[in-house]
């Protein structure tokens, strides 16, 4: 195998530096040479030493690209395209993933120190704005959340006209009570302008109870907003599940008699609740959905009492689509019937809404465009095309509430 770029302009009998600009910066070479330096230094298992490159020029064309969740199709879309921008704009990205780990998001800065990385774009965490003054020397862009420092570049969705969005679509629907389901405000800044969000919208003829899960990876939040989910629906909203009722008929050995029905139907208004078929769920007591979601939620999560309040809850906001996806799983557990007993809507218009045999109301996160427009902002402050101080841009996300 050749062991420089030396051996390869040999083999080839061209230019070392036609070969470097080949590899490092592939625009500026003919594509016919291109093409055939490429498939040369694949034939023989070459690879650069970006490291010891970087190091002796005192620059580079590596760009970071730092996110939190792989998982997330949504963040594995903007991840893509900002690749594939930097990619175009002759740069070399290299991806890495924190999983919301502080650990690996200061190993990931580490590791782009020593391949001396001309720029970055991440996802932050509550650990970023420490870690910045490590790289202070070259741009660093702020995707989706914030460090609330001020002195980089941010693209991310405007969370006050989402949640305004939220709000209204369930007003309009006759929602009077709603659940507003987040995930770790204390570490997620984009769960946080949320929630501040929603204490600058709120209307006066509507009742608010917010709950934030502790946990913050995809599968995590899930698992806790189905939990969550279980618990609100046996404890606060009043509303009937099918399922609990034919199991008590079951037990009885019998089906639900006449009397019972009337029964149930006398009980649900009185509650403030709702009724399927006549069917009444069995309440728990007041102290059981702190039993059931202590261990999940953050202690400044509303309490039982306050969704006891003068109305049952009758909507669910999901601050994104994991927690949309486990409120939506509980809801099935329990034989709920979406916009008959309750009403759903969710962040980021996640691509399985289409599936649905019922609508689910949800906004569409421009996280792609904002990727897009981050990855360019970094590339441009690189080679000095945007100088101007930094910039917040929030984009404005779109309403999909489409009637079935």
């Amino acid at each position: 195998m050749p062991e420089s770029i030396t051996d390869i302009a040999r083999a080839l009998k061209v230019a070392p530096s036609t070969v470097s600009r080949a590899l490092s910066a592939p625009e500026k070479v003919s594509p016919k040479t291109r093409q055939k330096i490429l498939e040369y230094t694949r034939k023989v298992g070459y690879h650069p030493n970006i490291s010891a490159r970087n190091l002796r020029k005192q620059q580079s064309r590596t760009i970071g690209i730092v996110v939190n969740d792989l998982c997330d199709i949504l963040i594995a879309q903007a991840a893509n395209i900002m690749q594939d921008t930097a990619y175009k704009r002759g740069y070399f990205p290299v991806l890495l993933s924190t999983d919301e780990s502080p650990v690996k998001e200061r190993e990931s800065f580490e590791r782009l120190l020593v391949l001396n990385a001309c720029g970055v774009v991440i996802i932050p965490s509550s650990a970023t704005a420490s870690l910045l003054p490590a790289i202070n020397n070259i741009p660093v862009v702020e995707l989706d959340r914030s460090t609330s420092t001020n002195i980089n570049d941010e693209f991310r969705m405007d969370d006050t006209a989402a949640m305004q969005m939220a709000t209204s679509y369930l007003r309009d629907q006759g929602c009077r009570h709603l659940a507003v389901v987040f995930g770790n405000i204390d570490r997620i800044s984009s769960f946080k302008s949320r929630h501040l969000a929603l204490t600058q919208c709120a209307y006066d003829d509507i009742e608010y109870s917010s709950f934030f899960i502790k946990d913050v990876n995809a599968d995590g939040l899930i698992n806790d907003a189905r939990r969550l989910t279980s618990s609100l629906i046996n404890t606060c909203t009043g509303v009937i599940s099918s399922k609990d009722s034919s199991s008590a008929a079951q037990s009885n050995g019998k089906g639900t008699s006449a009397s019972a029905s009337a029964a149930a139907d006398a009980a649900a208004p009185a509650a403030g609740g709702r009724k399927v078929s006549g069917k009444s769920r069995k309440s728990k007591t007041t102290a059981s959905l702190a039993d059931d979601c202590s261990d999940i939620l953050l202690p400044t999560s509303a309490t039982p009492e306050s969704c006891r309040a003068s109305q049952p809850i009758d909507g669910f906001i999901a601050a994104n689509h994991s927690i949309a996806a486990g409120i939506l799983q509980a809801c099935y557990d329990q034989g709920i019937e979406i916009n008959k007993d309750l009403r759903i809507f969710t962040f980021d218009n996640p691509a399985w809404l289409s599936i649905l045999p019922y609508q689910v109301a949800s906004i569409t996160h421009p996280l792609v465009k904002a990727a897009e427009l981050a990855i360019n902002r970094l590339i441009d402050r690189v080679e000095g095309k945007y100088t101007e101080t930094a910039e917040a841009r929030l984009l404005r996300p779109a309403l999909k509430a489409t009637n079935r």
